[in-house]
C-alpha cells in the first residue's frame, strides 16, 4: 500500500511538472504563485444615485478631480465628464458616427501631456485629440485627429511610452505587440504567438491572447497588460522585453486545442499607481456564451511593478472598470448591485498605495 501511495504521488508530481513546462513555453520569464500574502474585505461605497443598465466603461481620471467615462446606455452622447467634488456630470460630448468628435468603438485614453488627451477608437483606427482645458470649460470639439497604421495588423489598445513612441496590443500576425512612431506608423512587432495557437482560426488565437488594457509607469519605464481569458499579468520594459509573466493564483488556462468552448475569465480592467498595479479579477467560467457578467470579478489583485503579488481585496459586488486617485487614496470603479450598474469607490489603506 505504501508503494502504491508513493507511486500515485510521483505521478501527480510528474503531471504538475509537465503542466508547468507546457505553460512556461508560451510565456517569457514565466512565474507562478498560488496565494496572496495578505487579504482583506473592501467596502464599495456608492458615489451617487446614477444607475445604468449597461456598465459605463473606460474610466480615466483627469487632474485627480474628474472622471472621464463612456456611457454605454446612451446612443447619442457617449462620453461624460464627472466632477468628483460636486458629484455630478459637468460635460457630455462625443456622438456615434465617423466624423470629427464621433466614435464607434473606444478602447482607451492616452494622456499625451498635462493638457492633451487622446481617445483611441479601434473601429475607426483613429486617435482623436482634445485639450483638457477646453473640455473642462465646456468646449467639446476635438483639436485634431490622426489615423493609426494597420499595415501589420489591428491595434486594440495603444499607450504612449515616450515622446516618440507608442506601444500597442492587438492582432499583429504572428506577433502580440507593436511599436508605433509619433506618426502612428507601426515600426516593429514583438513576441510571437506560439505556433500551437497559430494552428487555430484567427479569432481563436486572438481571443486566447485578448488583453484587458495596458498601463504605463513613466517613472519605472515599464508597462503592464492583463490577460482577460486567464489569470496572467505581463510586465514589460519599453523595448517590449518581458520582465515577468505572472501566473496565478487560480492557474486558469484556455484549452489551446480549440475543443473548449468557454474560457475562464481572468483580468478585466487594470489601473496603476507609482508603486502598485491593480487588476479586477474574476477567475470564473461563464455558463453560456452570453454570460458576460462573469467577467466582472469581485476581487482586486494588487502587485508591485516587479510582479510580486501583494494583496487581494475581496468585495461583495461585481466590478467593472476602475481608475485610481493617488492623492485621495481611492479606487473609483463601476459595480453591479444585482439590478443596475453604479459608480462607486473603495478607500485604500496606506500599504495599498
Amino acid at each position: 500500500m505504501r508503494y502504491i501511495r508513493l507511486f500515485i504521488i510521483i505521478i501527480f508530481m510528474l503531471m504538475a511538472c509537465s503542466k508547468d513546462k507546457r505553460n512556461a513555453q508560451y510565456f517569457e520569464n514565466y512565474h507562478q504563485f498560488s496565494s496572496f500574502p495578505n487579504e482583506r474585505l473592501g467596502e464599495i461605497k456608492s458615489l451617487d444615485s446614477n444607475t445604468f443598465d449597461l456598465p459605463p466603461s473606460k474610466l480615466f481620471i483627469l487632474r485627480d478631480t474628474y472622471i472621464l467615462l463612456e456611457n454605454s446606455d446612451n446612443d447619442e452622447v457617449v462620453l461624460w465628464i464627472y466632477d468628483l467634488q460636486k458629484r455630478t456630470v459637468i460635460q457630455r460630448f462625443g456622438r456615434k458616427g465617423k466624423g470629427p468628435g464621433e466614435f464607434l468603438g473606444i478602447t482607451g485614453y492616452i494622456k499625451l501631456d498635462s493638457n492633451t488627451l487622446g481617445i483611441y477608437d479601434v473601429t475607426l483606427c483613429r486617435i482623436t485629440y482634445y485639450s483638457i482645458d477646453k473640455l473642462l470649460s465646456g468646449f467639446s470639439k476635438p483639436d485634431s485627429m490622426k489615423k493609426v497604421s494597420t499595415d501589420f495588423g489591428i491595434p486594440y489598445f495603444i499607450q504612449k511610452i515616450d515622446s516618440n513612441r507608442y506601444v500597442a496590443i492587438g492582432m499583429f500576425h504572428p506577433n502580440r505587440y507593436a511599436i508605433l512612431d509619433r506618426n502612428l506608423s507601426i515600426i516593429s512587432t514583438h513576441l510571437p504567438i506560439p505556433q500551437k495557437l497559430l494552428d487555430l482560426a484567427n479569432n481563436k488565437y486572438t481571443y486566447s491572447f485578448y488583453h484587458s488594457g495596458i498601463i504605463y509607469n513613466d517613472n519605472l519605464k515599464r508597462l503592464t497588460v492583463g490577460m482577460k481569458t486567464y489569470d496572467m499579468l505581463q510586465i514589460l520594459n519599453t523595448d517590449i522585453e518581458v520582465v515577468k509573466s505572472v501566473h496565478g493564483p487560480d492557474h486558469n488556462f484556455p484549452d489551446w486545442t480549440g475543443k473548449q468552448k468557454l474560457y475562464p475569465e481572468g483580468y478585466s480592467p487594470l489601473t496603476g499607481s507609482t508603486h502598485k498595479i491593480y487588476g479586477v479579477y474574476s477567475g470564473e467560467t461563464p455558463s453560456t456564451i452570453n454570460d458576460w457578467i462573469k467577467s466582472f470579478g469581485k476581487n482586486i489583485h494588487i502587485f508591485d511593478w516587479e510582479g510580486r503579488p501583494l494583496k487581494r481585496i475581496r468585495t461583495d459586488y461585481r466590478m467593472g472598470n476602475l481608475t485610481l486617485s493617488e492623492s485621495q487614496k481611492r479606487l473609483y470603479l463601476v459595480y453591479y448591485d444585482e439590478e443596475y450598474f453604479r459608480l462607486g469607490y473603495i478607500d485604500l489603506q496606506e500599504d495599498e498605495i
